[in-house]
């Protein structure tokens, strides 16, 4: 098999189990809100046929994709480098644009979704400031819970999000340079934290329906994918873990989508594509070279000037 073929079979099982399983959460959540409430009430129906498909069509992605993790092949640590478990060159091959351009496109989702953040925020204070200023005047009226702070932080997460994927798609453009990955990939995790907090406050107060449960699932699994996508330019690389979490993003990403969609969560739909977007870009960039490390014109991809030596990871075992 030729190396251009192998790099294909290498990321295809991911992308299309990955894909496929998306795709089909995504219908049968859509299937669930459509027969498995009650129209009337919006009580969940016991036993939901559709319920109960999600459930076991989720389940079994899981452990589909814990079986393709253990088996992933993965190139031999260098030997007396001083670096075990830096994988982080694994990103730098200027020979492939999609990883930058999904990476691309998943910053400028990100920052699509601080003005509707920052909007819904604003209002919420204003709101709050108003009630407040009637008690303060001896008005009897209701002080309400939110005082728009969580909804502006997580417009400030969005743009932490931004520069963060801007910065990780950067450094899939620049080869023989070891990125600043460790820290610009945090930036969306520590973001996804206050997005996590500001959802299960605007949806938990109504826990009837469960439509937050998908979209909570969403954050949490994207959130942890950042983090072990930080790790792979420290010495706390996860390589077959991300590529677990990176796949589970997109699987959980698609009913978590279809809610947004249904309920016109503007924010929310920028965010989770935010995340999808960059879980493909990783999918498509990370299982073939871990096999085999990305080369430069057939020879390892050399140090940028003035940086640590990282050629000695390149060569294939």
């Amino acid at each position: 098999m030729n190396f251009t073929t192998d790099r294909l079979s290498g990321r295809m099982y991911w992308l299309l189990f990955a894909l496929s399983s998306a795709f089909t959460a995504a219908a049968l959540r859509r299937w669930q809100l459509l027969s498995a409430f009650e129209e009337d009430t919006g009580l969940p129906m016991p036993g939901a046929q559709a319920s109960v498909v999600l459930t076991c069509v989720l389940v079994m992605a899981a452990a589909w994709f814990a079986i393709l993790a253990v088996g992933q092949p993965l190139s031999k640590r260098p030997e007396g480098s001083g670096q075990a478990q830096r994988w982080d060159l694994v990103f730098l091959d200027a020979g492939d644009p999609v990883y930058p351009i999904l990476v691309v496109l998943a910053a400028f989702a990100a920052l699509a979704a601080a003005p509707f953040l920052l909007g819904t925020g604003l209002g919420q204070w204003q709101v709050y400031q108003q009630v407040k200023a009637q008690l303060a005047q001896g008005i009897d009226a209701q002080l309400p819970t939110n005082n728009g702070m969580l909804a502006m932080g997580t417009a400030a997460g969005a743009l932490l999000s931004f520069l963060g994927l801007l910065q990780m798609g950067r450094d899939g453009l620049r080869p023989g340079r070891r990125g600043k990955g460790g820290f610009s990939a945090a930036l969306p995790g520590i973001a996804g934290c206050v997005w996590l907090m500001e959802s299960f406050r605007g949806h938990a107060a109504n826990p009837v329906q469960w439509d937050y449960a998908p979209l909570l699932l969403a954050i949490v699994c994207g959130m942890l994918f950042y983090m072990d996508f930080a790790g792979m330019s420290t010495s706390a690389a996860r390589p077959r873990r991300l590529l677990w979490m990176a796949a589970m993003t997109l699987a959980l990403t698609g009913p978590a989508l279809t809610s947004a969609l249904e309920g016109g969560a503007w924010a929310d739909i920028l965010l989770l594509s935010a995340q999808a977007l960059a879980a493909a870009a990783v999918l498509w960039r990370l299982p073939p070279n871990l096999k085999r490390p990305p080369r430069l014109n057939g020879t390892p991809i050399p140090p940028a000037s003035g940086e640590f030596g990282i050629q000695e990871e390149t060569s294939d075992e």
